[in-house]
């Protein structure tokens, strides 16, 4: 099964504590299905716009709060 381009890049973050934090998105096992490619059926899943906007923004204040920190 394919996993979408958005996923493959977001697999990177440790999304369990980054969704809840950044996104507002609660952490469940749907998400972690979408994260894998399916859906509780078994059917390809994906996130809906929505989700992927909040995401992105959460991306956007996370990668703000690195360039603020004093090193």
């Amino acid at each position: 099964m394919e996993v979408d381009e958005f996923v493959k890049k977001i697999k990177y973050l440790k999304c369990r504590s980054f969704f809840p934090k950044y996104c507002g998105i609660e952490y469940t096992s749907g998400i972690l299905r979408k994260l894998s490619g399916r859906n509780a059926r078994g059917n390809p899943g994906f996130f809906s716009k929505e989700e992927k906007e909040k995401i992105i923004k959460g991306v956007e204040t996370f990668l703000n709060e690195l360039k603020s920190l004093k090193l």
